[in-house]
């Protein structure tokens, strides 16, 4: 056989070794040997750069690979943000069939600013996503002190880290921190992915300005959330929570009473009555503010960033007293006499 025939056959021999090779990695090598890997594409995020994170996670064995075959199917174009899910075999040709497919289904949760962790609970209960206490359990129950309540689970500490909870007690639940707004979720969410979001949403609320601005009153976050929890439940309008905190901030400040009702119905898991009975004022509970001096040992919901910023920003007034009529107006006083007026007048 001659030299060229030679050469030519092992040209034609490695050609078809790499194409074998080539097939084999993108059709049958698995990257990982387990029945289903899922996947997220973020917002914005290159095929390249995806290329590489899923060769970091394992979902596929090889990203240069991965590139030339999306450029192959015509999918590289099509690349879309979303879940997605590869079945057994875990292998590139897989990999690329999900981008194609519409990915794991989304729904539309919604959380009320002024909701409690029992009312969040109750909510994503009633959406069918998990048992209210697998929620309790996770970030905490209500008006607890686990300082002294040893017989129930403490709140996970996972996010201790978080800068928005840094000063947040750990013998509390995590109220005040699950940002209400309306949530994109998977269907196949845990309740520890919609805590993270909702975690995760209320520290990026807070910027440097924020925080400066707080050390500079010479207050911390855990106090400003306590305030703004209070305002949230308190009085509607940013005029209106402006007011009622610089308020509430003065009377902290003097260790007078709050006597805020919400924090009293808070303590007895009270929802929907705006006034209090002297059992409720009388209740041993840190939470209860008409016989504690100062604040509550933790928020008392889950304010709204407009409730935040009026904790953070109070208009200075003269008033010491304010009684919010059933319509939404808030009466103002400077005297308890006065205030007594307006509640017979308003209230009664």
């Amino acid at each position: 056989m001659s030299l060229y025939k030679i050469i030519s056959l092992i040209l034609i021999l490695c050609a078809a070794a790499g194409g074998w090779f080539v097939i084999s990695e993108i059709y049958t090598a698995e990257a990982q040997d387990i029945d289903a890997v899922q996947f997220e594409i973020k917002k914005g995020e290159t095929v390249a750069a995806l290329a590489e994170r899923l060769e970091q996670e394992q979902v596929i064995r090889s990203a240069r690979l991965f590139k030339k075959y999306l450029v192959w199917k015509s999918l590289d174009k099509a690349v879309k943000a979303g879940k997605f899910e590869v079945k057994r075999p875990i292998t590139i040709a897989r990999a690329a069939e999900a981008l194609a497919s519409p990915g794991l289904s989304e729904r539309t949760i919604t959380i009320i600013p002024g909701w409690t962790i029992r009312d969040i609970a109750q909510y994503l209960e009633r959406e069918g996503i998990a048992p209210a206490e697998e929620i309790t359990e996770l970030v905490g129950w209500p008006a607890v002190n686990y300082k002294i309540a040893n017989d129930i689970g403490k709140p996970t500490e996972i996010y201790n880290n978080v800068s928005v909870l840094r000063d947040k007690p750990r013998f509390v639940s995590l109220e005040g921190y699950l940002a209400p707004d309306t949530y994109r979720i998977y269907n196949d969410a845990t309740i520890k992915d919609i805590i993270d979001k909702l975690i995760n949403e209320r520290d990026k609320q807070f910027t440097v300005r924020m925080y400066e601005d707080i050390k500079k009153a010479e207050r911390n976050v855990h106090e400003v959330m306590t305030i703004a929890s209070i305002v949230e439940r308190e009085v509607r309008g940013a005029e209106d929570k402006k007011k009622a905190a610089d308020i509430f901030w003065r009377r902290y400040d003097l260790n007078w009473a709050l006597q805020a009702d919400s924090t009293v119905h808070y303590a007895a898991g009270k929802i929907g009555d705006v006034f209090t009975t002297k059992e409720d004022r009388d209740s041993l509970s840190a939470w209860n503010t008409y016989r504690y001096p100062g604040l509550p040992p933790s928020p008392i919901s889950n304010p709204s960033l407009e409730s935040i910023m009026a904790a953070i920003y109070p208009e200075k007034n003269g008033y010491w007293y304010f009684a919010t009529t059933f319509d939404g107006e808030v009466k103002y006083a400077k005297t308890l006499e006065e205030h007594n007026r307006n509640v017979q007048k308003y209230l009664r």
